[in-house]
């Protein structure tokens, strides 16, 4: 595990979810020594405390849904199993990763917390989250093989469980089925490659133009959503085509592989035109606007996604095209539960935190549309969708997703950033903005990427 990292170094992987805020530590003063403890006289054998079946845990969770209405059957749950423990929830607005250090920092964290794939690794490294692991390898109630493993591995850092995840939101294709029929364009099928996929977008992209020429439909919803930066859209790209970005402590943006994933990735503007512009605005999301044909986004936005469009046309969903590796790469992003580190009462609140991801809960949470089941044993049970409404039909590449679903890069020192924040975020933003809009070459602006955290990773050595 690697050693705890500084107030400045965390500030510097300062990360969000909507309104969250940046993420902060406090180190205790300098003048603080721990207390001395008396030692056991040698004649005194260590007695095994006795496990804790009655009192109160505290749990600080999101407001509303769908993190809220979860805790009702966890708790639920929980008091099944120990009648005598109350578990007291506290709410938190939006998730704000700097109160949970702080409350960390100064001790008063509760018991359990609601956490994100993003702060996994900065919670872990400064000893916010408990590791669940050695509980969960031991818990005859747990079985780990039985996650997906790509949504146990956003919770894990150096080998330790620091989240459970809540559902398995691998990043799948939603697509308007009346652009394709209007455009006589196939419907996405699961061995769609992505050679195929432009193929049908351009017949929609060139269907209908506006007074000024431009597309008045465009293949990809990329730009109003903001997908177009986000890790789990562009590093797919990289992964499919063979490449790497991190070797050895080298940064390897300039990767032959790398440079060619990125290149494919960024011509869906450059040459296709099928991506919506950077900057273009209909008005609102053009998916659920029904200006484009296809929004790239995780199960969770389904029931959002339902409401918005009504029923202004028709849709589905299908699995990510294929990359040239054969695979339906895919990235990811989930909220789950983590224990305070700290906490007088690990073991409840770890047997608090397991329920989240327990076959019972997860279907639940299927049949209610509050996730997607991110245990096998209740994703290839088929009754989680028995009653599920019409729309989308195609729940199953909800599934199909996390075979091929990879993991974001997460061994940057925390002072050259994240895939989500700091330093290394901003290089690669603006690599990709500068390349879409046609203002550098792939080459030059991935060699930017790798002098800037070249730069950083050889002077956090």
């Amino acid at each position: 595990m690697s050693k705890s990292i500084s107030r400045r170094d965390f500030l510097r992987m300062a990360v969000t979810t909507g309104a969250g805020a940046a993420l902060a530590a406090c180190a205790p003063k300098a003048t603080e020594a721990p207390k001395a403890t008396e030692a056991p006289k040698a004649t005194e054998a260590p007695k095994e405390a006795a496990p804790i079946t009655e009192g109160e845990i505290r749990a600080l969770v999101l407001k509303g849904p769908p993190v809220e209405p979860v805790q009702e059957f966890m708790i639920a749950a929980m008091q099944g199993k120990y009648p005598k423990v109350n578990v007291k929830l506290e709410y938190d607005g939006a998730g704000n990763a700097e109160k949970y250090a702080a409350l960390a920092a100064a001790g008063t964290m509760a018991d359990i917390f609601f956490s994100a794939d993003l702060w996994v690794v900065p919670f872990a490294k400064n000893s916010v989250s408990l590791d669940l692991k050695p509980m969960a390898s031991t818990d005859p109630e747990m079985d780990l093989n039985d996650i997906f493993p790509a949504m146990l591995g956003l919770g894990t850092f150096d080998g330790q469980i620091h989240m459970l995840p809540s559902s398995l939101d691998v990043v799948t294709m939603y697509y308007n089925k009346t652009l394709f029929t209007q455009a006589g364009a196939e419907m996405p099928t699961d061995s769609w490659t992505w050679d195929d996929a432009v193929t049908n977008l351009k017949k929609i992209t060139e269907m209908e133009k506006d007074e000024n020429g431009n597309p008045k439909y465009w293949g990809l919803s990329h730009a109003s959503s903001g997908v177009w930066a986000w890790w789990a859209a562009y590093y797919p790209w990289v992964v499919g085509y063979g490449g790497k970005i991190l070797d050895a402590g080298k940064s390897t943006w300039s990767d032959p592989n790398t440079v060619a994933g990125i290149k494919a990735y960024t011509e869906l503007w450059t040459k296709h035109n099928v991506a919506q512009p950077l900057g273009n605005d209909v008005g609102g999301e053009a998916f659920r606007m029904g200006r484009a044909a296809v929004y790239t986004h995780i199960p969770g936005v389904r029931s959002d996604v339902r409401t918005t469009v009504a029923d202004k046309f028709e849709w589905d969903v299908q699995v990510m095209p294929k990359m040239p590796d054969g695979k339906h790469r895919t990235g990811m992003g989930a909220w789950g539960m983590s224990a305070y580190s700290g906490s007088k009462n690990k073991e409840l609140a770890y047997q608090y935190v397991k329920l989240l991801v327990s076959p019972s809960l997860q279907m639940i949470m299927a049949k209610k549309e509050m996730g997607t089941p991110l245990v096998k044993s209740v994703a290839n049970d088929p009754s989680w969708k028995a009653n599920l409404p019409a729309v989308p039909a195609n729940v199953d590449a909800f599934i199909k997703g996390a075979d091929d679903a990879i993991l974001p890069v997460m061994d940057y020192p925390a002072d050259c950033g994240s895939f989500y924040a700091g330093e290394l975020n901003t290089s690669i933003t603006t690599a990709l903005e500068s390349i879409i809009r046609g203002e550098a070459s792939v080459e030059d602006a991935l060699k930017e990427i790798d002098d800037t955290t070249g730069a950083c990773l050889e002077k956090n050595k």
